[in-house]
C-alpha cells in the first residue's frame, strides 16, 4: 500500500529556509554582476566613440582630465629625455607570442606659457632576456616635435611590493609603476593630470599597437554564471534531499 506524505513534511524547515535565502542571495549577486557587465559595455562604447572624436590641441595651460579623457590629442613641445622612465614587466603580444618588455615614458615640455609638461607613453620596447638593464636601441627626436595620441587616466600598472606612488623608486630609470603627482614633484615640473599614449609613428623602434579598451565585461559575465550556477546547485540539492526525506517518511509510515 502506498502511503502519501503531506507535502509540508517534504522539507525540513531550517534547511529549506537556509536554501531559499542562499538561492535569493546568489540570484541577486548574479543579477548585480550582469548589471555591472552592461555598465562596462556601455562605458566601453563611450570610450570607443570618444577615441574617434576630432583631436584636441593641448598646450602648457592647465587642462582638466575630464575635458580630454580618452580623446585624441595633439601636442607640440620638446621631450625631456633626462627624465625618461622605463616601466618594467610590460608584456606585449606580437604575432600571438607574448614577450617581456618595457613601456617608455618621457615628459614632453609643452608649447605655450605655463611651463607645464605632459607624460607621454611613447611605446613598447623588448627586454633583453639575459640582462634587463641592457636596453634595446630606440630614438627620441630632438627639438620641437608634434605628437598625436590618446589621453588616458594613468600609465599601465602592475602589482608591486613597493610604495603605490613609486616614491621608493625615485631617481630610477627602470620602475614598476609611476604616479603623476609624485613624478611631478620629483622632476620639479607641473604635469597635466593625464598620460598620453602616442599614436603617431616616429620610426623610432617602438611598438605602438595599443590594446583595445577592455573594461572586463566578460569577467562579470563569468562571475554571473558562477552565481547562477550556485543557485541552481542549491535548488538541485533541495530537491534531492526533499525527495529522499519523502521516501524515508513514506517508508516509516507503512504499516508493519
Amino acid at each position: 500500500m502506498t502511503v502519501r506524505v503531506p507535502m509540508r513534511q517534504w522539507f525540513a524547515p531550517v534547511p529549506m529556509l537556509a536554501g531559499l535565502v542562499l538561492i535569493a542571495l546568489t540570484c541577486w549577486l548574479g543579477r548585480w554582476q550582469l548589471s555591472r557587465a552592461h555598465e562596462r559595455i556601455e562605458r566601453q562604447a563611450t570610450i570607443m566613440a570618444l577615441q574617434n572624436a576630432p583631436a584636441q590641441r593641448v598646450t602648457a595651460q592647465p587642462v582638466a582630465a575630464e575635458a580630454v579623457m580618452y580623446r585624441p590629442v595633439l601636442l607640440r613641445g620638446t621631450f625631456d629625455v633626462a627624465h625618461t622612465v622605463l616601466l618594467e614587466n610590460r608584456p606585449h603580444t606580437i604575432n600571438g607570442v607574448s614577450r617581456p618588455g618595457f613601456e617608455v615614458l618621457i615628459p614632453l615640455m609643452l608649447e605655450g606659457a605655463g611651463g607645464r609638461a605632459v607624460l607621454v607613453n611613447r611605446g613598447w620596447l623588448p627586454r633583453d632576456p639575459a640582462d634587463r638593464t641592457r636596453i634595446a636601441p630606440y630614438t627620441t627626436p630632438a627639438g620641437e616635435v608634434q605628437v598625436e595620441g590618446v589621453a588616458v587616466p594613468h600609465a599601465s600598472r602592475v602589482f608591486s611590493l613597493g610604495a603605490r606612488d613609486g616614491s621608493d623608486e625615485v631617481g630610477h630609470r627602470l620602475r614598476q609603476n609611476i604616479d603623476l603627482d609624485a613624478f611631478s614633484r620629483e622632476i620639479g615640473v607641473p604635469l597635466q593630470p593625464f598620460v598620453v599614449e602616442q599614436q603617431s609613428d616616429a620610426q623610432d623602434g617602438l611598438a605602438r599597437d595599443w590594446p583595445r579598451a577592455d573594461l572586463g565585461a566578460d569577467r562579470n559575465y563569468g562571475y554571473a554564471f558562477q552565481w547562477f550556477a550556485m543557485a541552481a546547485a542549491v535548488l538541485g540539492l533541495m530537491i534531492f534531499y526533499s525527495v529522499r526525506r519523502y521516501r524515508r517518511l513514506a517508508d516509516a509510515s507503512k504499516p508493519v
